[in-house]
């Protein structure tokens, strides 16, 4: 092609017209394109929740289970046609979302009540049954929500002019499906022995319940947690239960440890009873009205008692949490008494020590140093904790920066500061402060019973 008939070429490609990815849809077009659409992609959630909605009975853990798939469904829809920019169908798409949400609780519930047997959870008879009882006060209390909004769904859909019929569940989709992930091993060392696996798995599992009551502890009685503070111990639970599902489960030492079997449980009630959580604070987040001012929001916020979801966090899921740990602790002692191993070594604790400003000229490098020696006489790392930063005591490299921070706070006043790691190194990292500083200890006010009743 010549230089002119190129010119020529390019002049007609650039007269072109391109049209966007985009389009505004005409009030014709949401009438025959988006509303029957969304009346065939409503067809199975409306009988799923109509079926919910006349039974006066728990639902069934399927009917749950597909009542998640179906708001799935109908929430990606309507997101892709950007519902959740538009006047019209924003209070519907929000009502959807917030009956998944409050599903998911409905549905972990019916999970613990079923599943709970199989747990084996060090608990006796006693404490068994009031838990027992609590979950199916709450989940009386899920349930009666969740109905709110299916009601209110019903009378948005029919504004819509979705043209509701009575709808029977079909039950197509109902099966719950196991989910299946590639072996969690990332982070996982090279295991030679049978013991080192379980050890290996207490081990993430005590530093998992450690870290969750100090969570419980910072947060305090003011705050609230979060959803995404939940999510990540969510997810840490759930990495526990597939770790231990992998390596341990229907294996010879499980049935030779015979405590083995609890920790499992342990771990899973703790995992579900967290998900019920971070679903709630979902909910709590979303819809209330300090943190997003709609007038949808504020409709479905007057469905539901959100004070009510807050309290139902702290005061059941939290607590009850703390309370399966702690007793999955008490089992951990006892695996660890089974194959000969000495608890101290790998149950965790924590210190609060305050060092006198008097005795910062005792503070300095080559008295403390040492420290990282009595730190890597033990398997499991300890660490200390300072103005919100965290040093590994193991690593010579990190005592010898977090010294002078410590230095400059005890030319000020006295200096707080905290260890945490296995009992018997703790035990002999306090001695050591106490001799080389003047070390002494302070009450450990983080004391998640002092806000969250975890009496049982």
């Amino acid at each position: 092609m010549g230089f002119i008939p190129q010119l020529l070429y390019n002049k007609k490609m650039n007269k072109k017209e391109y049209s966007s990815l985009i389009k505004i849809m005409s009030e014709e077009e949401i009438k025959k394109d988006l509303l029957e659409k969304l009346k065939i992609v409503t067809g199975e959630f409306f009988g799923i929740i109509k079926e919910i909605q006349n039974n006066g009975e728990i639902p069934s853990r399927e009917l749950s289970s597909a009542l998640s798939k179906e708001t799935d469904k109908v929430e990606a829809f309507l997101d892709d046609y950007g519902a959740a920019n538009n006047k019209r169908f924003f209070y519907f798409r929000e009502l959807v979302a917030s009956i998944r949400w409050i599903n998911i609780a409905v549905f972990q519930s019916i999970h613990i009540l079923l599943r709970f047997k199989n747990y084996n959870i060090e608990l006796d008879e006693r404490q068994k049954n009031k838990f027992l009882k609590e979950i199916k006060k709450n989940l009386s209390f899920y349930l009666h929500n969740l109905k709110n909004l299916i009601t209110e769904v019903f009378k948005e859909g029919e504004n819509l002019g979705l043209e509701i019929k009575p709808a029977v569940f079909s039950g197509n989709g109902s099966l719950l499906l196991q989910k299946k992930i590639l072996p969690p091993d990332l982070d996982e060392n090279v295991i030679h022995k049978k013991e080192e696996r379980v050890i290996e798995i207490l081990m993430k599992y005590l530093e998992t319940c450690e870290k969750f009551k100090f969570f419980v502890c910072e947060m305090g009685k003011e705050e609230n947690p979060t959803e995404e503070s939940l999510e990540k111990f969510r997810s840490i639970f759930n990495q526990l239960q597939s770790i231990y599902d992998t390596y341990l489960k229907n294996t010879d030492v499980e049935n030779e440890i015979s405590n083995l079997k609890k920790i499992r449980g342990h771990i899973s009630i703790s995992l579900h009873l967290l998900e019920i959580g971070r679903a709630l604070i979902h909910f709590y987040e979303r819809h209330s009205n300090k943190i997003k001012k709609h007038p949808a929001t504020t409709k479905i916020a007057n469905l539901i008692d959100k004070d009510k979801i807050k309290d139902n966090v702290k005061n059941f899921i939290l607590k009850e949490t703390l309370i399966f740990n702690t007793k999955g602790e008490e089992v951990s002692k006892k695996i660890f008494a089974e194959i000969k191993v000495n608890p101290d070594e790998f149950i965790l604790e924590t210190k609060i020590l305050i060092i006198p400003s008097y005795r910062i000229e005792d503070f300095h490098i080559r008295p403390i140093m040492p420290i990282t020696q009595i730190a890597n006489k033990y398997k499991i790392d300890s660490f200390l904790y300072f103005n919100r930063n965290k040093y590994n005591l193991k690593s010579p490299i990190e005592m010898a920066i977090a010294i002078p921070d410590i230095r400059e706070s005890l030319a000020k006043e006295n200096t707080q500061i905290m260890i945490q790691g296995p009992k018997k190194s703790v035990k002999e990292m306090v001695k050591f402060f106490q001799k080389k500083c003047g070390a002494y200890q302070k009450e450990n006010t983080c004391m998640p019973h002092k806000f969250l009743d975890v009496s049982s």
